[in-house]
């Protein structure tokens, strides 16, 4: 183990990421440096998300090829402030003949991720797929927090940043083979192929990787390969509010999807240890106390994928959803006194809201474009603090 944690350690120091990088220590007064502090007044709180909802001329599952992100901030008292529900993506409408959408090139965009300091957002998209690659091909993007300066990062899904908004981690293919087929592959697979065509999903050869987030006027530096496990599929990785761990899902390749289970990679030693919750866990996200995790969890009864939450040591574990449909995504509110996710089939999913505890189960209505039409397909949310700057915004906005 000491022997692979220096042969993992030797180029991460080469670009200047450190065991003391990764610990996240904050300054004198306890605070991560560029940290978005709401008792200032910079900062509220925000929910990104994908959305279907200005692309409803088309059918559900073909207007997921254009996904927008969107902001939402919310009130004091929980409930969303739809009058700053804003756009922040502007995806091409390229003419389509191909019912498969395998030979058009579209930019759908999804998997939003608000910065620790509240003024950017990394997020996948499918701009950057190559005709004849299967259909959800994404990459990982960066833009401000107003939805400005938009650039590619590297190949890559579902982005998840450290507490000082310097680095994230995600999971991508570890050979960064271009996938020669259009559809996904089954076991044994082909490196640089997904396993699914579904969003996010990770490929055959998947690991859980690491990369510097560049300034504005900085270069893209090549992202690290943190656990290089080829026996294994990882993916859905994120970051421990104290910045010295990594939670993700495992699977053997020559196992199936209900064998996916959560694990914790502590990044100063590289050990691995995965909770043994004996079931199919999916989208592991940290609390904001660092105590709990909140996580996709198969319900044997009927299939369905449900919200849980588990203590970080695999006890304690609380299932907050109990029905036929599928319960994808969760994420935290900076409290930590909510939990969003997306409720539905991803064609039609919904918003919804639940206390930890599994009280207070409410949908997030957000109101159509036009009245009386669809609402489209909401999902993937991620809730943080959003920079606003100066101390003249209105508190109650901030109060979640």
């Amino acid at each position: 183990m000491r022997y692979r944690f220096w042969l993992l350690l030797a180029p991460l120091l080469a670009i200047g990421i450190t065991t003391a990088a990764w610990s996240q220590d904050g300054d004198e007064s306890g605070k991560h440096a560029g940290k978005c502090d709401p008792a200032k007044g910079h900062c509220v709180s925000t929910i990104v998300f994908s959305s279907t909802r200005d692309h409803m001329d088309l059918l559900p599952n073909p207007a997921l090829n254009f996904m927008e992100i969107y902001r939402l901030s919310m009130n004091g008292d929980g409930t969303p402030n739809m009058d700053t529900l804003v756009r922040l993506t502007e995806t091409e409408r390229i003419a389509c003949t191909d019912p498969t959408f395998v030979s058009c090139v579209f930019g759908g965009n999804f998997f939003p991720k608000l910065s620790p300091d509240g003024k950017r957002i990394v997020f996948d998209s499918f701009r950057d797929r190559a005709p004849g690659e299967p259909r959800l091909t994404s990459s990982l993007f960066l833009m401000k927090s107003d939805g400005s300066d938009q650039r590619p990062l590297t190949r890559g899904n579902a982005a998840t940043w450290s507490p000082d908004g310097k680095y994230i981690a995600f999971h991508a293919s570890a050979s960064g083979a271009v996938c020669p087929v259009s559809t996904p592959p089954p076991f044994p697979g082909i490196p640089g192929c997904s396993t699914a065509v579904a969003l996010g999903a990770s490929t055959w050869d998947s690991d859980i990787f690491i990369m510097r987030v560049p300034d504005d006027d900085e270069g893209i530096e090549a992202p690290i390969n943190l656990t290089n496990t080829p026996s294994h599929i990882e993916d859905d990785a994120d970051w421990s509010p104290d910045g010295k761990k990594i939670v993700f899902v495992r699977r053997a390749v020559t196992a199936g999807f209900p064998e996916a289970e959560i694990c914790v990679l502590t990044l100063e030693t590289s050990a691995v240890e995965c909770l043994a919750l004996n079931n199919e866990e999916r989208a592991p996200t940290w609390s904001p106390d660092g105590g709990r995790i909140a996580y996709m969890c198969r319900n044997p009864t009927n299939n369905a994928f449900e919200i849980c939450v588990v203590n970080v040591d695999g006890t304690g574990r609380m299932q907050l959803t109990n029905d036929a449909v599928v319960d994808a995504t969760p994420g935290w509110s900076p409290d930590g006194e909510k939990i969003v996710w997306g409720k539905g089939m991803t064609g039609v999913a919904v918003l919804w809201l639940v206390n930890p505890d599994g009280t207070g189960l409410t949908r997030l209505d957000i109101p159509p474009v036009t009245p009386g039409t669809s609402t489209g397909a909401n999902l993937a949310p991620s809730w943080g603090w959003l920079w606003v700057g100066g101390k003249s915004h209105d508190q109650n906005a901030g109060g979640r």
